[in-house]
């Protein structure tokens, strides 16, 4: 009961001006919070919309690709923006990874990065096998356009180009 009493003081204690300017400043905070608010559903609803229309990634599908873009890729004539090793990571460790880089990559503004898998004893490396599937779950296949095996200087079939979309 003090307490209210108290704060009704403060209140009559105010000018006209101080009264205002309070006013004014509190109901700009309310306003600039719900647009920073709309502004992240909003990127958000973009990413979950683009997800349902997708198709399921594949190793060198050149869906979202021209007929040039696939043939720097295989030559290897690429500008690569970011590179991710993951030689020494066991499967939950990459895949952890896999996905802060590529959400770091698109903050970024990365198009074209490397994850380099390794390619495992005889070729048949857990990392390099699950890698496409880590790439279709839901959180990171919106944000992906192409993914295809990299060219034999940037690491051949134990590393792959990642092609993220434009946001």
């Amino acid at each position: 009961m003090q307490q209210k009493l108290d704060k009704k003081k403060r209140k009559e204690n105010l000018s006209e001006e101080d009264k205002i300017l309070w006013e004014l400043f509190t109901k700009n905070l309310n306003k600039s919070s719900k647009r920073t608010k709309k502004k992240i559903v909003l990127k958000n609803r973009k990413f979950e919309n683009k997800a349902r229309k997708l198709n399921e990634l594949k190793l060198g599908q050149g869906v979202a690709l021209s007929k040039k873009n696939i043939r720097n890729f295989n030559k290897g004539n690429v500008f690569i923006e970011d590179k991710l090793d993951l030689h020494g990571f066991n499967e939950v460790e990459a895949n952890s990874l896999v996905e802060d880089f590529i959400n770091k990559s698109i903050e970024n503004s990365k198009r074209l990065v490397l994850v380099i898998t390794g390619k495992g004893k005889e070729g048949d490396g857990v990392i390099k096998n699950n890698i496409i599937s880590w790439l279709n779950t839901k959180n990171l296949r919106s944000k992906i356009l192409a993914v295809n095996s990299a060219s034999k200087k940037h690491g051949g079939s134990g590393a792959i180009y990642i092609l993220l979309r434009k946001f």
